[in-house]
């Protein structure tokens, strides 16, 4: 029987929320990780339509793009939209999870979603990324144990980097001690000083995993005091939440506007010389319009977002980047869309169901069709 925990280390695999942003709130905001599930709603949104729609389908979960909650909570009560959400989550037994801006992150996430939707070849991530604190592991060991302790330190989560796992430095050289009295040492005895031919191993870690990888390391250690150290290194950008890709062709911008909103269903507010050719496109989908900098400077001739502020349009379209607030809703749900087919994938015992809400309502905005 799946549950809710499960639910929560299957999504972690596939967006993990470290690539959260730091401000961000994502993960089990509402329930019990015990609690099973058989159905399970997808929304954008942590709408109270999104909530009806899970109770008429008999879901245990409600996964949402948007968290319930950003800051601490001071009461719960009907009289606020997101308390009255969460009573309503609670009455009816369903627990809530977000994946916000680790999910725009993640590969096959939104802004992966939102590029292959506008036919984008060359896909690669930039911009804004959230900062992984990390560790360096370091401990001196006898040459015959290092292969099986950095095997245990990997195991534990030290020694990734990228796309390569294991990574480890190692050196040789020679460690001294004494022991005293009623010490059980690995070579010698009491009162004899010794040398030993030892190697020394660094390995990164992220710094949330450190402790527990030391402990690792200490248990299959061969010697009783092992030495183990950690040192603090700066913070490691590991998976950017925008994308950038290239169209097949050049196209006139307005003949871009014009297949941005067929292909995303919306209307598009653009800015930028309409009979310029572009070829380059940025995207990043909902309130993203402060990536418009990180698109130019990778070269992009134009940014699809969700939302461009005034400020925004005239900053980017006078630097030379044509620039479209296509919606919040349009950028975003092909991604809600994708992230219930992902776990659809991983957890096919449980019957999952997409809410897509009816233009106009639950965060869904009426479009103009001429």
């Amino acid at each position: 029987m799946v549950t809710v925990a499960d639910v929560l280390a299957v999504l972690d695999e596939v967006s993990p929320s470290r690539w959260a942003l730091p401000s961000d709130r994502v993960g089990l905001q509402v329930g019990d990780p015990a609690a099973t599930v058989q159905r399970a709603a997808v929304s954008l949104d942590r709408s109270l339509g999104a909530v009806q729609f899970a109770t008429e389908i008999g879901a245990q979960l409600l996964l949402s793009h948007h968290p319930l909650f950003y800051q601490p909570l001071t009461g719960l009560t009907s009289e606020s939209h997101a308390g009255n959400t969460a009573l309503q989550l609670a009455t009816h037994g369903i627990a809530f999870i977000a994946a916000h801006t680790n999910w725009d992150a993640a590969p096959g996430g939104v802004n992966d979603t939102l590029a292959e939707l506008l036919g984008l070849a060359h896909i690669r991530p930039f911009g804004e990324v959230a900062p992984i604190p990390m560790t360096k592991l370091v401990f001196t060991v006898p040459g015959p144990h290092v292969e099986a302790l950095i095997d245990a330190a990997a195991a534990a989560g030290a020694g990734l980097i990228g796309l390569y796992n294991r990574c480890a430095y190692s050196g040789s050289g020679v460690g001294t001690f004494q022991p005293t009295a009623g010490a059980d040492p690995y070579v010698g005895s009491a009162g004899q000083r010794q040398r030993v031919d030892e190697v020394r191993v660094e390995m990164s870690i992220p710094a949330r995993l450190a402790h527990a990888a030391k402990a690792v390391v200490r248990e299959c250690h061969p010697y009783e005091e092992p030495v183990i150290d950690l040192y603090s290194l700066d913070s490691h950008p590991e998976m950017p939440l925008s994308r950038i890709g290239a169209l097949g062709k050049p196209v006139a911008y307005a003949e871009f506007v014009r297949q941005v909103d067929a292909k995303l269903e919306t209307r598009s507010l653009a800015w930028g010389d309409p009979d310029r050719a572009v070829q380059a496109v940025a995207v990043v989908g909902g309130a993203a319009d402060g990536e418009w900098a990180h698109a130019l400077g990778e070269g992009a001739d134009v940014l699809v977002t969700g939302e461009v502020r005034q400020h925004i349009a005239v900053e980017a379209s006078e630097s030379g980047l044509a620039i479209l607030a296509s919606g919040h809703y349009a950028t975003e749900q092909p991604g809600a869309s994708a992230l219930a087919e992902t776990m659809r994938g991983r957890l096919p015992d449980v019957d999952w169901s997409l809410f897509v809400p009816k233009p106009g309502r639950a965060g869904r905005p009426l479009v103009a069709t001429s």
